[in-house]
This record gives C-alpha cells, sequence and structure tokens, in this order.
C-alpha cells in the first residue's frame, strides 16, 4: 500500500484505483484473520477428541466400540481407570470396637504414635504385603446391616502387586499398650 499512497500523489493513478487497492489490501487482511481463527477452531476441535484422564493408573476394557459415536455426558463410561499407586484399602471395624478404642486412647490405656495409624496386610495366598500403610480415614456413619464403620487405608502399591477388588486381610495398630505382656504361643 505505500507504493500506492507514493504513486496516487504524482497522479501515476487514480483516487479510485488507490481506494480498490486498499479495499483489496483489507479484504486480504480480513481473509486472513479468519484462515488464523479457523485454524484455532480445529485446534479446540481436535482437543475435544482427545480422551484424557484426570488420574494416572491403568485403564480396563473399553465399554465402547471403536467407531461408535459418544456424545459429552452419556451415560456409558468409555472405560474405568484404576489408580494404583497409591492404592486405597478399604477395611471395616464394629462399632464396638471402634468405641472401645476410642476409649481406651482416650483415658491413656493405648497410646498412638504419630497420630496415624499404621496398617500391615497380608494377601490372599498368606504373604506379608512388603509395604506398609497408613490410616487415612474412618467413615462417620455405621452401615445399618453390619454394625460396622468403614476405615480406608493408602498403602505405596509401586509394583501394582494390589489390585482393586482383590482380597487382602489388614492389620491394624491403631494404639499400642504400653503395660501389655507379651506370652509365646508355645511354651
Amino acid at each position: 500500500m505505500n507504493r500506492y499512497q507514493k504513486l496516487l500523489g504524482t497522479q501515476y493513478i487514480s483516487k479510485q484505483e488507490y481506494d480498490q487497492a486498499l479495499a483489496d489490501a483489507q479484504q486480504a487482511n480480513a481473509a486472513v484473520t479468519a484462515a488464523k481463527a479457523a485454524v484455532e477452531t480445529a485446534r479446540i476441535n481436535l482437543a475435544y477428541t482427545k480422551v484424557t484422564s484426570p488420574i494416572s493408573g491403568r485403564i480396563g476394557k473399553s465399554n465402547v466400540t471403536e467407531g461408535a459415536l459418544v456424545q459429552n455426558g452419556q451415560a456409558t463410561a468409555l472405560a474405568t481407570v484404576q489408580q494404583l499407586d497409591p492404592i486405597y484399602v478399604d477395611v471395616t471395624q464394629s462399632s464396638n470396637d471402634f468405641l472401645r478404642l476410642k476409649q481406651e486412647l482416650a483415658n491413656g490405656t493405648l497410646k498412638q504414635e504419630n497420630g496415624k495409624a499404621k496398617v500391615s496386610l497380608i494377601t490372599s495366598d498368606g504373604i506379608k504385603f512388603p509395604q506398609d500403610g497408613t490410616l487415612e480415614f474412618s467413615d462417620v456413619t455405621v452401615d445399618q446391616t453390619t454394625g460396622s464403620i468403614t476405615l480406608r487405608a493408602i498403602f505405596p502399591n509401586p509394583d501394582h502387586t494390589l489390585l482393586p477388588g482383590m482380597f487382602v486381610r489388614a492389620r491394624l495398630e491403631e494404639g499400642l499398650n504400653p503395660n501389655a505382656i507379651l506370652v509365646r504361643n508355645r511354651a
């Protein structure tokens, strides 16, 4: 446009030719801006085609076949991602045991270390899981059908030995009795 402006002053081009060149330049700039917007829209739409998980873990089997139409907010999940490291272990404790332990901790019969109970696991084949976990929380309601409270422990699981749904036995050290006497099993 700079060259056209210089020519306009020397009468080599008419005002109409200059105005037409200016309109063509502005139209070309608008087309470039529209093309950039279309590229950005395509980039956003492409990002919608990539499904990401909010947690790290392993994905299970797919619930939807390849090529099927899926929509945002549909009732059927595409797949389930399970977090394996760390892994949560839910155990139950009777409400009677809960009340007894709470009373013993309150009156000093039991002492609690570091404020968090240590948890160890025995797998279904009788082998002690090598990593110890910690008690994360105790549910605030009692299951009416079983009279028990759900406790949740968290365990490091770097080798993914534990899988969701596995049966394990847990040993919770919710408190230690400093006056307890230990007697051997065999005399």
